[in-house]
């Protein structure tokens, strides 16, 4: 009985490693040169597609320098909780309970940054004319499916 709720919890531990090395990944892959879907380029990409006039471009500009600040430190904190995460692979035994506390932060840090990202985004939008609202939309959406590795497409 004792054999299974270990076996369990390492299970559980691997898991959460595995999402969090994942989330790692995601976040802070190396730019590639893939087009206009890549690194720092997507600012561009998205004043191109909806074709801001200088006006939208400078709110936008402002908007993106807002949120680039706002979760800058919610990235460092995360990079730093990572970095406590993956040092604990060389303790022995390992010290579950801290484990899942590291999993449960960096969890709570990317859950600010995700909702940061959202409104900041609802924000970019409130710049865009209806017509280019509609587009606004369809860019998201295929934006999602680029950054999501193995996104059904719709059918």
């Amino acid at each position: 009985m004792e054999n299974t709720k270990f076996l369990k919890t390492v299970i559980f531990i691997l898991l959460i490693i595995n999402i969090g090395t994942l989330s790692f990944l995601w976040i802070n892959h190396p730019p590639k040169d893939n087009g206009p879907h890549r690194g720092g380029e997507i600012g561009e990409y998205l004043m191109h597609e909806l074709k801001f006039n200088p006006e939208q471009r400078k709110q936008f500009e402002q908007l993106r320098e807002e949120h680039r600040s706002a979760v800058k430190g919610w990235r460092d904190a995360n990079e730093k909780l990572r970095g406590e995460l993956f040092d604990l692979m060389g303790v022995y035994p390992s010290d579950s309970t801290r484990i899942l506390q590291l999993a449960d932060s960096i969890s709570s840090v990317q859950k600010k940054i995700e909702i940061s990202t959202f409104y900041h985004f609802q924000k970019v939008r409130t710049i865009c004319t209806p017509e280019q609202q509609n587009e606004f939309d369809q860019v998201i959406k295929e934006g999602l499916h680029i950054r999501t590795p193995h996104s059904s497409q719709p059918k």
